[in-house]
């Protein structure tokens, strides 16, 4: 460990960044890695009978073995919200990875940031990011050229009133569209590989000076005492 220390350090010296992002998404893994200014990104389908934890760690192993195995100076992971699962297991890899490279910066995005940071690839108009709460419902955030609103939950019903109300608005998501004629005209479809997204946003955002962004904790909408659970 020392010695992967020095070596950190050294390559912080002569000022060279390896940056290493992960995400899941639904049943994709997404890793991707930038060294010497570079970047390679992958994606992976998680097949029946796979689980994420399964998938993850050996896709790190792939995209670092690009770099020659380049010690980490940045590590990248989303908060949430999101799927529970999704969510434990990038940023147990995550909380990891710090471990085995504690020099490294951490940087951790909530879900609504990449994907409104991707929406910005594709329109300039205001957007609304919605994640799925596999409750019924959906968290929701509204970003504008005034800013960010604050995160909400939202039923369909809600997302229809708020987008019959501002006909500019539109939308990007982790889930596909409904089929409804409103979203299919308001919907950004993306291709975009989300880790190497990921990269780019910290490169560019000055969200990575904040100190809540400089852990890798989940990010729930309402805490502490907000738990979606029937009573017994």
């Amino acid at each position: 460990m020392d010695l992967l220390v020095e070596i950190q350090a050294f390559y912080e010296k002569i000022n060279i960044m390896t940056i290493l992002s992960l995400s899941l998404q639904q049943n994709e893994c997404f890793v991707a890695i930038e060294a010497d200014g570079k970047t390679v990104a992958y994606s992976l389908q998680i097949q029946p009978g796979e689980t994420q934890g399964m998938v993850l760690v050996p896709f790190i192993q792939k995209a670092w073995q690009e770099t020659g195995h380049a010690p980490i100076t940045v590590l990248i992971a989303p908060k949430g919200p999101g799927s529970f699962t999704s969510l434990r297991v990038v940023l147990a890899a995550a909380q990891g990875l710090s471990l085995a490279f504690p020099k490294a910066k951490v940087f951790a995005p909530t879900h609504f940031d990449v994907l409104n940071y991707v929406a910005k690839m594709y329109t300039d108009k205001p957007c609304i990011v919605l994640i799925d709460s596999k409750k019924g419902d959906f968290y929701g955030q509204v970003f504008s050229k005034t800013g960010a609103e604050t995160p909400l939950e939202y039923t369909m019903d809600q997302v229809k009133e708020l987008l019959e109300g501002n006909h500019e608005l539109k939308v990007i998501s982790d889930f596909e569209p409904p089929l409804d004629n409103l979203f299919e005209e308001r919907w950004i479809a993306f291709d975009k590989n989300i880790a190497a997204c990921q990269i780019e946003l910290y490169k560019t955002s000055s969200l990575k000076e904040a100190l809540e962004y400089q852990q890798f904790h989940p990010y729930y909408l309402h805490l502490p005492n907000y738990v979606k659970r029937k009573p017994i």
